[in-house]
């Protein structure tokens, strides 16, 4: 039986369920990338497959090495269930190859975010920055979706990862102060802006923006 990417297949073997979901279809190896959970006396309800724990988060296989496979579900290929494929790319490709994956997530990222499918956007731009941890562009853009859902705070936090890997962005730092006035922490935001028109004395918004942080700090 032919599977797809997203598809969840189990095997039944010696009175156990042995439960699989096919991340990536290697179709020139005729290879199947998957993770796998812990074997199983009874099969869980679909809806709880989020809930199982993750045996092993990435094993090859050929595809047709699986004992009478049968389809128990289809779900999204999410960020977090790619950390082990990942990290097998990363040990075997050359960094052509994951920068050109790298991108292709940012890309799709981007089309999700302009039709405001924002959540969709955060997973593809996670699993970029997941797979090419210098891609700083990949969490700077999540961190603008997350701020489209009003997680300000959340916002924040990628921001700040951003600039581990890029100090001294005008646009994270910049953005870390919006998030601090939208969360009403006027003394936050002004010190933001104030990092802001250090960096480019040049940049208008950082000042109208300290403007409008110190009127909501109370500070003079």
């Amino acid at each position: 039986m032919e599977f797809e990417e997203g598809d969840v297949f189990y095997s039944l073997f010696e009175k156990k369920y042995h439960l699989y979901k096919l991340l990536r279809v290697d179709k020139e190896n005729s290879t199947y990338h998957v993770l796998s959970y812990p074997d199983l006396d009874v099969l869980p309800n679909a809806n709880a497959l989020n809930t199982l724990e993750v045996h092993t988060y990435h094993i090859p296989i050929d595809k047709d090495g699986f004992e009478n496979p049968i389809l128990f579900s289809k779900q999204q290929v999410t960020a977090n269930n790619l950390i082990g494929y990942h990290e097998y790319l990363r040990q075997t490709q050359d960094i052509e190859f994951v920068i050109a994956t790298a991108q292709e997530y940012y890309k799709r990222g981007g089309q999700f975010t302009d039709i405001k499918k924002h959540e969709l956007a955060i997973d593809e731009y996670s699993k970029a920055f997941d797979l090419f941890p210098q891609f700083f562009e990949a969490i700077d853009n999540r961190a603008f979706c997350k701020m489209d859902l009003g997680r300000w705070a959340d916002a924040i936090g990628d921001f700040e990862k951003s600039l581990k890997v890029n100090p001294n962005s005008l646009l994270a730092e910049f953005s870390i102060g919006e998030c601090y006035l939208r969360l009403q922490d006027g003394a936050r935001a002004k010190e933001q802006f104030e990092k802001t028109i250090k960096i480019d004395p040049t940049h208008q918004a950082s000042y109208d923006f300290l403007k409008k942080a110190v009127e909501l700090s109370g500070a003079k």
